[in-house]
């Protein structure tokens, strides 16, 4: 630290427009990382899409509704051997049916999540490894894997989901990450 300059100045009178400049700035940047933090925040909590009154969903060029939730109590493993779950779980069934464009090639195929939620608040995922030695289709909303052929843009999508036994099911939640992250689609039970 050098002494006064040549007019009697000291480092604090020779540094003073610096200083408030730097304050702003400070400010500034701390309120842009705030903003950055806030909305990787709010990707991380993605928006609600409801259905209509009808119970139809649109979401990602598609129309959806859920027509079944229920207990699954005719899995098959191979050779239709029945599959049985223990006595501590029960397996749930949820069928999406699902209007679309029929015109989409391979590469833009929608692809969605589907998962169930309980009156806790905890989420169940499609194929839990406890179904895995049982024949279930794979429930991502791709028409390829629906049991009802999608020639005329409706078809179905079936997921299969393992929770404890006497939970109750609050709801079904369709997540399209690769077409939007930052809302789902929840159909309340």
């Amino acid at each position: 630290m050098r002494g006064p300059d040549s007019l009697g100045r000291g480092w604090w009178r020779r540094n003073v427009w610096g200083l408030v400049a730097v304050l702003p700035t400070m400010a500034l940047m701390l309120a842009a990382a705030g903003y950055s933090d806030l909305e990787f925040w709010q990707r991380g909590k993605p928006q609600v899409v409801r259905p209509a009154a009808d119970g139809v969903a649109e979401f990602a060029g598609l129309r959806m509704r859920v027509a079944e939730l229920a207990p699954a109590t005719d899995l098959k493993r191979g050779g239709d051997r029945p599959f049985v779950v223990p006595d501590s779980m029960t397996a749930w069934r949820v069928v999406l049916d699902v209007e679309g464009p029929t015109d989409l090639g391979p590469d833009e195929v929608i692809y969605c999540d589907i998962s169930i939620e309980d009156t806790a608040g905890n989420r169940y995922g499609d194929q839990p490894r406890e179904l895995s030695s049982a024949r279930t289709p794979l429930g991502n909303c791709n028409p390829e894997n629906s049991p009802v052929p999608a020639g005329s843009g409706r078809y179905q999508t079936v997921a299969h989901f393992v929770t404890p036994r006497g939970v109750e099911i609050a709801a079904v939640r369709v997540f399209f990450g690769g077409v939007d992250q930052t809302r789902y689609v929840r159909f309340d039970r």
